[in-house]
């Protein structure tokens, strides 16, 4: 047996606190990849009940998932991806689901659909200011004022939006490069119609660039991790990490000196010992951690680096308790046990949610 617990105390003091560093700004609720792991629309639904009510999602099978749920159908649901297929925007269109465009043909293909099926469309603009993945380059501002005069009573652009490449950065240096960039076009789209932008929802900011470099020009705000407590900086708010694995004990096993543990022979007993077998692995997303990605020398560097720090050191199943021995498996993992655990117990095991199995049950406690 196992189960993704969330600790609901520690997220609700963790959005009562972002929301206090946020004061004066509309927070968009990040709650893509399934809510960070926590099961979308519980998750969604506890974010709402402590006032949240602006979402933004990365599919379009999330943000359907969300407005055809009757708690969303009133709430504001940001598709954050530029769509190309036509029955997808007419789909997303009928649901209220406010979307993206990064191009003059987004803007066509959306005015389009509009027209044929008789609804309204609500719209952020997405500008590229150097991360290079969706949106009307920075550099190009009169394909940006163009679309901006495409705005009709079919298709309200409702907001406009950048994106941080290295917003976890420890000097404000490319963050503060892209800042520049999206203030220019903002500066341009006010100087060509001075109260239209005014309207607005204007942000650039995920949770590590509003915790270090919040952009004044903003007046939204895209939380995601901040809220599970997941950065990579040290955050200047009190944050909880929300969630645990918790799996059961499922055998207890005697080795004795010199034995091996699991696979490949990592580890070997150094006296006689007691075991306990946790019925957790990497199956379970257990101990899965995001691939070293990055080629770039200075990136090799710093894994390497980070290797080294962690040379034997011990693993252990949760904070200081119960240390992991050898590999962790498919379907389990071999702790050592200091006579405290028995089959059928159940322990806790740190996490990352997102990569939990989502047929693993979410129980919000």
């Amino acid at each position: 047996m196992k189960k993704l617990v969330i600790e609901t105390e520690k997220l609700a003091e963790n959005i009562e606190n972002l929301k206090k560093h946020c004061t004066g700004k509309t927070i968009f609720a990040v709650v893509k990849g399934d809510g960070y792991g926590l099961s979308l629309l519980p998750y969604a639904a506890f974010l709402l009940e402590h006032g949240i009510t602006h979402f933004a999602v990365s599919e379009a099978e999330e943000a359907l998932a969300l407005k055809e749920d009757e708690r969303f159908c009133d709430v504001n649901v940001l598709l954050m991806t530029p769509q190309q297929h036509p029955d997808t925007v007419k789909q997303l269109l009928n649901t209220g689901v406010t979307l993206t465009v990064g191009s003059m043909d987004h803007i066509s293909l959306i005015q389009s659909v509009a027209d044929k099926t008789d609804v309204s469309a609500q719209v952020h603009m997405k500008v590229d200011t150097g991360f290079g993945r969706f949106g009307f380059s920075y550099r190009n501002e009169a394909e940006i004022l163009s679309a901006w005069k495409c705005r009709d009573k079919r298709v309200a652009i409702t907001g406009i939006f950048t994106h941080y490449s290295c917003s976890f950065e420890s000097r404000y240096n490319i963050t503060k490069k892209q800042d520049e960039r999206f203030d220019r076009i903002l500066a341009f789209l006010k100087k060509n119609d001075p109260h239209g932008v005014d309207q607005l929802f204007v942000h650039s900011a995920n949770s590590c660039g509003e915790l270090q470099y919040s952009n004044p020009s903003c007046n939204a705000v895209r939380i995601g991790s901040a809220f599970l407590g997941r950065l990579p900086i040290k955050a200047p708010v009190a944050l909880h990490r929300i969630a645990y694995l918790e799996a059961s004990v499922l055998d207890v096993h005697c080795l004795h000196k010199g034995d091996n543990v699991a696979y490949g022979n990592t580890y070997t007993a150094k006296e006689d010992m007691q075991t306990a077998v946790i019925g957790i692995g990497y199956k379970d997303g257990y101990g899965i951690i995001k691939a070293n990605d990055a080629f770039r020398w200075i990136d090799i560097l710093r894994y390497l680096v980070a290797d080294l720090k962690s040379w034997g050191k011990k693993r252990y199943l949760s904070q200081k308790s119960y240390e992991i021995l050898g590999r962790i498996g498919l379907y389990c993992t071999i702790v050592k046990n200091d006579g405290t655990l028995h089959p059928n117990d159940m322990v806790r095991a740190d996490c990352n949610p997102l990569f939990i199995d989502s047929k693993i049950p979410r129980e919000y406690r």
